[in-house]
């Protein structure tokens, strides 16, 4: 519709064109099922720096690009233009403006010639390895010139495109889409169907995945736009609590935002690591070595009277410390004469001397005593027999799930050894609530740590939220392609940078943005009587003043003053570190003459200690608590034994007024525990730099009349670098009677002259690590030859006009 009404604004006959919009407005109420949306009227790109001559289509600089003239004629530096398409006036009026003001203007469908010139670069690591590339071009030319060298290749587009909040952040046609634009979201959907189509023809179609992040204010619209876009694919959203205050929008304040993924059929999600996307791994303490609980029945329904078929004697062989057999119940009628017991019969004694009972039956205990799930402890003097220890119900399911492995089990004893298995996998989940993902600390600080306080961008992702969202699908991909066609401040290329120097990967990141300048800053250029396409403008713009300088520095580690970057990626591994443990007396009153509602009382006192854990136990030890308690020094030497399977406690307490006695248990736990092995995040400083490589683009346009053969090969020579997967150093273009480009380190040869057919076969023969050779040729014969002369390459053949091969621009249905 929005085309149509482009060419009833050209009919220059009012009451026609008049009658002819009105029926037009009665076909748009008519609706379709499904996303519908006002397809808009095509997007226009300005050509800064070419020459503006007679009969070009122009636009003003700093005006609506939908706002189109052609130049009548050009006298003293003043341009006479003809209105040709414009919202104001009729088509055909005319009027004068200053060439200066002026740029050229190309719609969409107009073919136009792409070039990539380059701008600069930064050189930090091995030239063999891919190359990262920065494009500085209006996205949607970019991702067509894109096309050629990476079509069906791409493993991960992960893409943070304008929100669409209404708050001025985002043109459409140089001209700001806010609240009071009727338009505005068929013009984020136009501009971003556009774009998604070119995206899906550069994803791999069997296991690429596109990320697009989001806010609530497109979400709804961009799932139906990207389940119409990718019918084939499997899409899901995550939840990233990005602002953990929130912001107050006038109802509910906003924590969070969201990725979407969208997954090609055979697209494959890695199971993650703990430390992969786990709230600051708080459920660390899941996975220590397992730790063996005492047989006797604590707490409620632990007498014997409670549980009488659970008081049964365990003989046991003290020579060689190993359980010989299982009991059957006492009657309840009869007592063991603890005046007589000896150390071969372990009973269920209570640590008040009393009668308990144990926590499983003796089937059930013969059964876990052949599995080497029971296990003989220490000698309790004050309670005279045995401790026994047995695997809970919950370290034997872990067991069986395979969270938990036996390591080893004792030859006397048949006792097994148990371990967690180490970094137990997970699937990751859709909700991701990390403080490393706070967008003002690692994304708004973070940028600023980078580039000074004179590097301002609005809300730039945290550098662990995107690394978390890429690493989610290409962690074991160590040579993926990646893009990012709203590459913004670069915080995606600081990303994978992070995770190559993290595990050794070398996934190549392709980043494009334009050079747009705040609305702020636009002001006040334009006060100071600058214009776009001016070399002090664009110096403002986000390309050259955020995305460059942070992608720079941060290869390097330092800015271009020399100065280093201060401060410390987390690389997302953990590193152990010693921590002393905290032993302390509570000396203020004996802790075995104290009740159980008075031990509550004192644990209430102490960190992280639930009172429902109190008993009238001799000591609290549980593994679900970092902190152990004891409570009657009577029992220290069973105490000390089952404190030494307890690696998780890191908080003791002894409650006793003797103090030499806790004088000598302190040295006793330091010698028994030692120090804690912690995890904590191991740290990469920024001044560090990364080994890696980039090269900075321009996207420009080539005049059709220029594009002879053998002529501005420069402008394709870095397409053509790209396709062979961007390694070694960016050749220079060479002489333009050259025969063939053979350039050392880089791993493709082109053939300009057919003629030198002979010779060239010749010189490629003698370098093993060529993987592409371009041939510019008309006779397909030729590339055929070459094809059965080098099947292990790829040949590719540019026509004699060669540029063709780049015209770019053309309806979304047409090939390159």
């Amino acid at each position: 519709m929005a085309r149509i009404e482009e060419k009833i604004a050209e009919i220059t006959d009012s009451a026609l064109r008049l009658s002819i919009a009105e029926e037009v407005a009665n076909l748009k109420k008519h609706t379709r099922f499904g996303l519908v949306f006002e397809e808009h009227q095509p997007e226009f790109v300005p050509v800064y720096g070419k020459k503006i001559k007679r009969g070009e289509r122009v636009a003003k600089k700093t005006g609506d690009l939908t706002v189109i003239w052609r130049v009548v004629a050009i006298k003293n530096g003043q341009a006479l233009c003809e209105l040709e398409i414009g919202s104001q006036g009729i088509a055909g009026d005319r009027e004068t403006f200053p060439v200066e003001q002026l740029v050229i203007i190309r719609s969409m469908g107009e073919p136009i010639y792409p070039s990539l010139t380059p701008v600069d670069s930064v050189i930090n690591g091995d030239p063999s390895l891919p190359h990262h590339v920065l494009i500085e071009a209006d996205n949607y030319h970019a991702l067509q010139l894109l096309l050629f060298p990476y079509e069906r290749k791409v493993d991960c587009i992960y893409i943070d495109p304008p929100y669409n909040t209404g708050a001025r952040d985002w043109k459409y046609n140089n001209d700001y889409v806010d609240d009071n634009d009727s338009w505005q979201h068929s013009k984020w959907l136009t501009f971003m169907s556009k774009r998604l189509r070119l995206a899906k023809r550069l994803l791999n179609p069997d296991s690429g995945v596109l990320i697009v992040t989001i806010d609530e204010h497109e979400v709804h619209h961009l799932g139906c736009l990207l389940e119409q876009e990718f019918p084939d694919a499997t899409m899901q959203m995550a939840t990233i609590v990005i602002n953990q205050k929130g912001v107050a929008q006038g109802g509910l304040s906003r924590a969070e935002e969201y990725a979407l993924f969208v997954f090609m059929p055979n697209a494959n999600v890695p199971p993650a690591a703990d430390d992969l996307l786990s709230p600051d791994r708080a459920d660390n303490k899941r996975f220590r070595n397992p730790r063996w609980e005492w047989l006797l029945r604590g707490g409620t329904n632990s007498r014997r009277e409670d549980r009488p078929g659970l008081f049964f004697p365990v003989h046991v062989d003290p020579a060689t410390r190993t359980i010989v057999s299982i009991g059957e119940p006492l009657p309840l009628d009869q007592r063991p004469d603890q005046g007589t017991v000896d150390n071969t019969v372990a009973w269920p004694f209570r640590t008040d001397g009393t009668l308990g009972n144990w926590r499983v039956s003796p089937p059930t205990l013969r059964t876990l005593l052949a599995k080497g799930y029971v296990k003989l402890g220490g000698y309790d003097e004050a309670r005279k027999t045995w401790t026994i220890l047995y695997l809970g119900q919950k370290a034997q399911r872990q067991i069986d799930e395979g969270a938990i492995c036996i390591v080893s089990r004792d030859a006397t004893t048949n006792a097994v050894a148990l371990e967690y298995v180490a970094g137990e996998q997970r699937s990751i989940k859709t909700v991701w609530h990390r403080a490393l993902h706070d967008a003002g600390t690692y994304g708004s600080s973070f940028l600023r740590n980078i580039l000074g306080e004179g590097g301002r961008f609005a809300f730039p992702k945290s550098i662990y939220a995107v690394r978390d969202a890429v690493a989610a699908v290409v962690r074991d991909k160590p040579n993926a392609l990646l893009v990012d066609f709203f590459a913004g401040s670069g915080t995606t290329l600081n990303a994978v940078n992070l995770l190559n120097a993290t595990d050794g990967g070398q996934r190549q990141c392709i980043l494009v943005t334009n050079n747009e300048v705040s609305e702020e800053e636009s002001r006040s250029l334009t006060a100071q009587g600058l214009q776009p396409g001016q070399d002090e403008w664009d110096r403002h713009g986000i390309c050259r003043s955020v995305t460059w300088p942070r992608s720079k520095f941060t290869i390097r580690g330092e800015r271009d003053d020399g100065t280093s970057l201060p401060g410390d990626y987390i690389t997302g591994k953990q590193v152990p570190r010693d921590k002393p443990r905290n032993i302390r007396q509570l000396g203020f009153v004996e802790g075995r003459h104290l009740t159980v509602p008075q031990r509550k009382q004192v644990a209430a006192l102490l960190p992280n200690v639930p009172q429902n854990k109190v008993d009238d136990a001799p000591w609290l030890l549980n593994d679900d608590m970092a902190v152990s308690i004891l409570w009657d020094i009577q029992h220290a030497s069973t105490w000390l034994e089952e404190l030494g399977e307890a690696d998780h406690v890191t908080e003791i307490f002894v409650v006793t007024m003797e103090n030499r006695v806790f004088t000598r248990l302190k040295t006793e736990i330091i010698e028994l525990l030692g120090a804690q092995v912690v995890s904590e995040d191991e740290k990469r400083p920024l001044a560090n730099g990364f080994a890696t490589n980039l090269e900075y683009f321009r996207l420009d346009f080539l005049d059709p009349q220029e594009i002879q053969m053998g002529r501005q090969f420069a402008a394709v020579l870095p397409v053509l670098w790209m396709m062979a997967g961007s390694r070694g150093a960016r050749p220079a273009p060479p002489d333009e009677h050259a025969p063939w480009l053979l350039p050392d380190g880089c791993p493709f040869a082109v053939l300009m002259q057919e003629t030198r057919f002979k010779e060239f076969v010749r010189h490629v023969d003698h370098r093993a690590d060529l993987t592409h050779v371009f041939i510019v040729t008309n006779s397909h014969d030729t590339v055929h030859k070459l094809r059965r002369e080098w099947p292990e390459l790829h040949v590719v053949q540019l026509y004699k006009d060669y540029l063709e091969n780049f015209r770019i621009n053309l309806s979304e249905n047409s090939t390159l």
